[in-house]
């Protein structure tokens, strides 16, 4: 290419902040998790014979106010709530479909025990996290470390990105480039051209604009073009930092990635090929070998 970054600013020489290198998830948000987890297990169970603590609900079969015959009562016996606090107690060891006496505000009542349900309440405890079947886990300490396991190196791995994010748009304002302008707009059609296509393959009318009209094929693909410019030095930077490292796509690459991609997906190589295109696939291959060489440098700055 004609365009290049010509000199790369030294971004070890800026000072990076002491917030973009946290990466450590917080213990305490690991315990809201375990919380949670606590509440999907919770649940309702329907029981025999009641117990303090239970809802209950009943059909009042006989009571010193005729209007109360046949209609429900719900008793929650423990809750001692004002009135029913005799009700709560007499129920407490009836089972489904036994009567009882009790009296309520002044008022007689032969009640049956129609339905029992008993809250299971699920807590943060061992035994929570031995019903979670998480290899290696048995305890709320188990837990904690198996998260660490599986989850650090993400963490790591953003943090690492974050900063590397930073290098990258330091660098592109300090850094000395070389722009030939025909051919940054010849690169920013090219991929226009590729994403139109895209767009209209998935039912996506890009020549539709938001106040109904329609503009041309040409004008849609113009229009993308200009929002692909800023895309073309960050390019640069990601060529400059391949080349150094020596990593090159070639066209044999392309084809061992898209066998490889068909492979995985379960389709012909051949179809992917028919989609595949060189320029779009290296800019991708070039940004992640680019944040993988600065990300091994980022590493150092995140905290112990």
């Amino acid at each position: 290419m004609k365009s290049k970054m010509l000199n790369c600013y030294d971004y070890t020489q800026l000072e990076v902040a002491e917030e973009l290198g946290r990466w450590r998830y917080p213990d305490s948000e690991i315990q809201e998790e375990l919380e949670a987890l606590a509440r999907d297990h919770s649940g309702e169970e329907e029981m025999e014979e009641v117990k303090e603590g239970d809802s209950v609900r009943c059909i009042c079969t006989e009571s010193s106010l005729e209007n109360w015959k046949g209609r429900t009562v719900l008793l929650y016996p423990g809750r001692k709530l004002p009135g029913a606090e005799e009700a709560e107690a007499a129920v407490i060891g009836k089972k489904v479909g036994e009567e009882f006496n009790c009296c309520m505000k002044s008022t007689e009542f032969t009640l049956k025990v129609e339905k029992v349900v008993r809250k299971h309440v699920m807590k943060v405890c061992d035994e929570l996290t031995a019903i979670l079947n998480l290899p290696g886990v048995q305890t709320v300490e188990d837990y904690y470390r198996w998260y660490h396991e599986q989850h650090d190196r993400e963490h790591k791995d953003k943090a690492c990105i974050v900063i590397s994010r930073y290098w990258l748009e330091e660098m592109s304002k300090r850094s000395e480039f070389q722009i030939d302008e025909e051919e940054k707009k010849a690169w920013c059609l090219h991929h226009a051209k590729g994403m139109y296509d895209a767009y209209m393959e998935s039912g996506i009318d890009v020549r539709k604009q938001p106040d109904g009209t329609m503009i041309t094929q040409e004008e849609a693909i113009e229009g993308i073009a200009q929002t692909q410019e800023r895309y073309f030095i960050p390019y640069l930077m990601y060529c400059y930092f391949c080349e150094k490292d020596n990593f090159v796509l070639t066209e044999e690459g392309l084809v061992a990635e898209v066998e490889k991609m068909a492979k995985e997906r379960g389709k012909k190589a051949e179809d992917l090929m028919k989609q595949a295109d060189i320029e779009t696939f290296r800019m991708v291959k070039y940004q992640e070998h680019t944040f993988h060489m600065l990300m091994a440098d980022a590493e150092k700055y995140l905290e112990v």
